[in-house]
């Protein structure tokens, strides 16, 4: 009996060593998956914000190109003619042509799912197409119907030879597509200030429209940093705890 206990009592210790020996390895692994996965955010935050600050320093150029464009004009047509007099009043019903649109996004060569949100700009055609006048329609519709009543009285009143030959024009008419009569209107806020806008004018607008794409490049990048700073102090109390642990231990 006695060597039966000490067989059992032997065997239990040597269970126990290899549990703890695996307790310390997932710890050790867990570990260094939390200290890579520090490495990499600290990686990607110094990445962040150097996109960030270059973001930032090509808005600052294009805003001052367009501002600088912007009183050139003024000077050439007058100060009068490029102010916010020519800008419509609240009360008026203006369509934006342009468009922001945000969507979640997961964080790219990180294992886990961490979202952040991309910001996109979208810019509209500034042609737009009129609605069409049904009353236009309409008496276009009753002039052919006269038309056709005075071809058929003709028709009957010729011979065969002329009936055959309106047949046949009336054949290459119905052929022939017909050209759309629907109007377009220029909705471009360039021309607010000028029918005839100049070159500095539209200049400026083009810079000013890159302006607008940085921006929401600029967003894109904050929320990204964001996340990563978010996950980043996740981790670091998570490994504070194992430390304070270990400690104790």
């Amino acid at each position: 009996m006695g060597s039966c206990m000490e067989s059992c009592s032997g065997g239990l210790s040597r269970v126990k060593v290899v549990e703890v020996h695996k307790m310390a390895s997932s710890v050790q692994l867990s570990r260094e998956a939390l200290c890579d996965g520090l490495d990499h955010l600290a990686l990607q935050q110094l990445r962040l914000m150097d996109q960030l600050i270059r973001y930032n320093m090509m808005l600052e150029e294009r805003m001052r190109s367009g501002y600088f464009l912007l009183s050139k004009t003024r000077y050439s047509m007058g100060t009068s003619a490029v102010s916010s007099l020519q800008l419509p009043s609240p009360d008026s019903e203006t369509e934006s042509l342009t468009g922001v649109k945000t969507s979640p996004v997961v964080l790219e060569d990180y294992k886990g799912d961490i979202m952040y949100h991309r910001v996109d700009i979208s810019f509209k055609d500034p042609m737009t197409p009129l609605p069409e006048d049904k009353g236009e329609e309409s008496c276009e519709e009753s002039e052919e119907k006269d038309e056709q009543k005075i071809r058929k009285r003709m028709n009957y009143s010729t011979k065969q030879r002329s009936l055959d030959d309106e047949n046949s024009e009336t054949e290459k008419l119905s052929k022939t597509p017909k050209k759309s009569s629907r109007k377009y209107v220029n909705r471009d806020p360039i021309r607010w200030f000028s029918p005839l806008p100049q070159q500095t004018l539209r200049q400026a607008q083009q810079d000013f429209k890159s302006s607008v794409s940085l921006l929401a490049e600029c967003a894109t990048v904050q929320s990204k940093l964001r996340t990563v700073n978010k996950e980043y102090r996740r981790l670091q109390e998570i490994k504070t705890k194992l430390d304070f642990e270990d400690k104790e231990e």
